[in-house]
This record gives structure tokens, sequence and C-alpha cells, in this order.
């Protein structure tokens, strides 16, 4: 009994040794292909939008609590560090890929500037978000150089056109972005400093506000401008509230309403379209399929191609009304091109004529002001001579009244003596005086 016992036991412990060694290696190869299917249900779906209920952000030191429906209704409850870790460092790169190669026409979006591209974990969609937000953020927030202000704004409005431009999901919205990224205004001027920063704020707000749609949690609400089911007991009154309202407050109800987060997979494609479209780096886009998952990466980007197409047929049909309204207004131009044409022709040859009369004229009046000239030369000529005859008048004339005076005094002074001379003679004689 001695020696039937003691194998007895070896046998026992052989056993439960190898019954300790099988289950471990039927631990270790359901955890394998456990993390195998982890790894393709990730590879397909995506990480979870939030996390659970409770969870910390991050990891958990033993095991983060991560939901992941399985095959079979079944999911995973806690996944472990490690095997996230290797789940990114496997599919993604660090950094911006190396930039293309130039193209003939060059490529409308090169890669930008700030890498979004890591190989950290992340558990949840949000996480990825936030993490995004956060670099954009920091590198929006940066204190512009009071000495590179325009250069400095043309960067961050060129970094936040390779964010924005490719968000837009109809023409509408793509030319309201274009009209804020452009170097000019509407006349075609380049735009001022303040103007530029007035672009860059807009422009940070729309980002921000694509940013808070993925990041706020779906809410169903009701559609203000549907009046419900004709049984509701309120029927009436709201049809009569939404027939009320103007087309236009109507309209921009409804698309407020559909812009709202209504459920889980709405959100999922919000957050996979504003990841997809943020850069077009080829290692960013690998980061971005294996956070949403390929298949909505894959739709994300096919929805984005169709509004693309709807963008560019759009475009061609605006073609020919422009073309048309270009050709009348061309010719507008060119009719009136031509009236001026032949207006200023008019005008040059009455300009010609009316040189060569003036040089006429100017010649003319060139001859009547020599001629004026000579005559005003003998004028002055004939003024001085008479001016010098009659100074000498002059003379002659005081001199003549000299001798007249002479000849007075002279004649007065004979009158005097002949008187004299009689009133002697008739003294002489006797004669009375004569009376006068």
């Amino acid at each position: 009994m001695r020696w039937f016992g003691i194998l007895l036991i070896v046998f026992n412990v052989a056993a439960g040794a190898g019954f300790v060694y099988l289950s471990t290696q039927d631990w270790k190869g359901r955890q394998t292909i456990n993390a195998a299917g982890v790894r393709h249900i990730l590879v397909l779906t995506g990480l979870p939008v939030d996390p659970p209920p409770g969870a910390p952000e991050g990891f958990d030191p033993e095991e983060t609590p991560f939901i992941l429906e399985m095959g079979g209704g079944e999911s995973t409850k806690t996944i472990s560090q490690k095997l996230l870790e290797s789940y990114f460092t496997t599919h993604t790169k660090k950094g911006n890929a190396d930039p293309p190669a130039a193209t003939d026409p060059p490529l409308l979006m090169p890669s930008g500037k700030i890498p979004l591209s890591v190989q950290d974990p992340v558990t949840h969609q949000i996480a990825e978000v936030k993490r995004v937000q956060a670099i954009i953020k920091a590198e929006l927030d940066k204190e512009i150089p009071a000495a590179e202000t325009l250069t400095f704004m043309q960067e961050r409005i060129g970094l936040l056109r390779g964010w924005l431009l490719n968000q837009a999901e109809t023409i509408d919205v793509r030319v309201e972005y274009l009209a804020l990224l452009s170097p000019t205004d509407a006349a075609g001027q380049p735009k001022t400093v303040d103007r530029l920063k007035a672009d860059a704020t807009k422009l940070r707000e729309l980002l921000d506000a694509r940013f808070a749609a993925v990041l706020a949690k779906p809410a169903r609400t009701e559609n203000p401008v549907d009046p419900g089911e004709k049984t509701a007991p309120d029927y009436a009154e709201k049809k009569l509230k939404i027939d009320a309202m103007p087309e236009k407050d109507r309209l921009a109800k409804s698309a407020e309403w559909r812009a709202a987060v209504q459920d889980d997979t709405q959100r999922r494609m919000l957050i996979a379209h504003l990841l997809v479209h943020l850069e077009p780096d080829a290692n960013w886009q690998k980061r971005v399929m294996i956070v949403v998952g390929l298949r909505r990466y894959v739709k994300a980007v096919s929805l984005q191609v169709v509004r693309f197409a709807d963008m560019t047929n759009q475009i061609e049909r605006y073609v020919p009304n422009d073309q048309a309204a270009f050709t009348k207004h061309e010719n507008q131009l060119r009719d009136r091109a031509i009236r001026n044409a032949e207006r200023a022709r008019a005008v040059a040859e009455i300009r010609v004529a009316l040189n060569a009369q003036k040089i006429a004229k100017d010649d003319a009046v060139n001859r009547q002001r020599t001629q004026l000239k000579l005559l005003t030369d003998q004028l002055t000529k004939l003024k001085n001579e008479v001016d010098e005859k009659l100074v000498r008048q002059t003379e002659i004339e005081t001199e003549l009244f000299e001798t007249q005076r002479e000849v007075a005094l002279t004649l007065e002074e004979v009158y005097r003596l002949e008187a004299l001379l009689a009133a002697v003679e008739r003294e002489r004689h006797g004669l009375l005086p004569q009376t006068k």
C-alpha cells in the first residue's frame, strides 16, 4: 500500500500539473484569440465613442473599462493598456508623412505644418477629439508678434484653411469658407491686418463649433417644424403655428434641428467626418482609420465624395448661367468700348483741327504783335519828337513873350515921351494944355 500510495500521489501531482499547464495554455489561447478578435473589431468599428459610465479618463493601472461589442451578442468589459498600445503602435506612425511629390497642377491641400498623428493610444474617440482640439488650440493661442503681424496672420489662416476647408458639406458653406480664407476682399484688394484678424477669428469660431458639435452628447429633440401624428391632441395647434411661420424661419429651424446630434450613430459619423477632413496627411489618415474604424472611415470619405460631386454638379450648372451673364456683360462692355473709341477718334480729329486753328491763330497773333510793336515803336518815336518840339515851342513862346513885353514897355515909354513932347510944345507956343 505504501508504494502504491506514493505512486498515486505522484500521478495526481503530475495530473494536476498537466491540468494547470493545459488550463494556462487554454487561457493564453483564449486571450490571444480574444485579443485578435478585439483587434479585428477595432479595425472595423473603431474605438467606443465615450468611456463607460463612471470610468476614469485614460488608462487604469490594472484593467481599463472598455465596452466593445463582440460576436454572439457578447461584449468586452475591460482592456489592457498593453493591447491598445500594441494596436496603435502597429497601425500608426508619429508625425507627418513625407510631403507628396510635386504635381501639375499642385495639390490644393498639402500636408499641414502641425503634426496631429502620434502613436500614443486613447481609450475612446472623444479622447482623441479632445487631444486634437488641444493641439489646435495651443497653436491658435500663440501670441501674435508685433513685428510680423501680417505674415503671422497669413500663416494662421493657412493652418485654418487646412483644418476647415475640406469640412464643408455644401457649396454655400465652402464658398463662405473660401471668402474668409482668401487674402483679398470682394473688390480684389489685399486685406488689411485688421480684416485678416477678424477673418481668422471667424474661422476659429467655425472650427470650434464643429468640435463642440461632436463633443456634445446626443439629445433627441422634437422637430420644431413637424406637427407630429395627426391623432395627437395638439396636432392642429402645432400645424397652425408651423403654417404661420415664414418660409425662411421654417427652413432655418429645420436645418438647426437636423444639425443637432440625435443618436450615437450620427455622433460617430460626425466624429469620423471631423477627424478625416482635418488633415490629408497619410500618417494622420491611418490613425483616424483605427480610431473611428474602417467602416465609418470609408463611409465618411464616400459621403464627402458624394458631397464634392454635388458641389461640382452645382458649379457646372452655374457655369452656363455665369458664362451667359459674362458674355452679355462682355458684349455690353465691347459695345461701350467701340462707342468710346469712335468718340475718342472724333475728339482726336477735332483736337487736331483745333490745334491747326490754334497754330494759325497763334501765327496771326504773333504777326499782329510784331506789327503792334513796330507801330508802338513809331508812336513812341513820334511822341518823343513831339515832346521835343513842344519843349522847343514853349521856349520860343517864352522868348516871344519876353520880346513882346519889351516892345510893350518900349511903346509905353515912346507914348509917354510923345505926350511929354506935346506938352512942352504947347507950353512953348502958349497953348493951353490938352485935356484928355
